[in-house]
């Protein structure tokens, strides 16, 4: 993903849920009720991992999450 992107939209291949027009600092906060009912500790550290640029990658795959870049 580009490091100059701050607003990006989620798609999740899990649910169907989505988030339009979200600023990657918080990101985690805006899917965390998404997995609300799954209680697995590396879900909810791929959560955290989310607001961490070097790891939103890997914890976005993890999640089953697609994040798209907006313009």
């Amino acid at each position: 993903m580009n490091t100059n992107t701050r607003t990006v939209s989620v798609h999740s291949a899990l649910f169907d849920r989505q988030a339009n027009n979200m600023n990657l600092e918080g990101l985690s906060q805006a899917v965390k009720p998404w997995f609300a009912e799954l209680t697995d500790p590396q879900i909810a550290q791929a959560i955290e991992d989310l607001d961490v640029p070097e790891s939103r990658g890997a914890a976005a795959r993890f999640l089953g999450l697609e994040l798209i870049p907006v313009a």
